[in-house]
């Protein structure tokens, strides 16, 4: 299960803590949010994103030797009429790290062209 929901995970941990960032950096006046004053949500943006890109590729690359294994301990004697199922949770894992992956991207990758605050 951990490689099946490691991209969903890691998306959604990974927009948070954008969303929470820029969002305090941008509307936040109150104390201790003078942190988080521009250029901070930028900063904070492309490091989460470099992270969480590269946490999507591990699990990625994690499923897919997964899938391979279990493809290779693939028994034998199996005819058309009973078709083999095995690891493809993982494989569904490799897929949803890689859709992870380009999801980290999309969030994340606007921040080196657009700015984070508007005026």
């Amino acid at each position: 299960m951990a490689l099946f929901l490691a991209g969903p995970l890691i998306w959604s941990v990974h927009f948070m803590v954008v969303y929470l960032a820029v969002e305090a950096g941008c509307t936040g006046d109150g104390p201790g949010l003078d942190v988080f004053d521009p250029p901070a949500p930028v900063v904070v943006t492309l490091a989460a994103t470099a992270v969480a890109a590269l946490g999507c590729l591990a699990t990625a690359l994690w499923a897919y030797r997964r899938w391979r294994a279990d493809q290779r301990d693939r028994p034998e004697g199996r005819g058309l009429e009973t078709p083999y199922w095995g690891g493809s949770l993982a494989f569904a894992g490799f897929l949803l790290s890689l859709l992870g992956f380009v999801s980290v991207l999309l969030v994340g990758v606007p921040a080196l062209f657009l700015p984070a605050c508007l005026p």
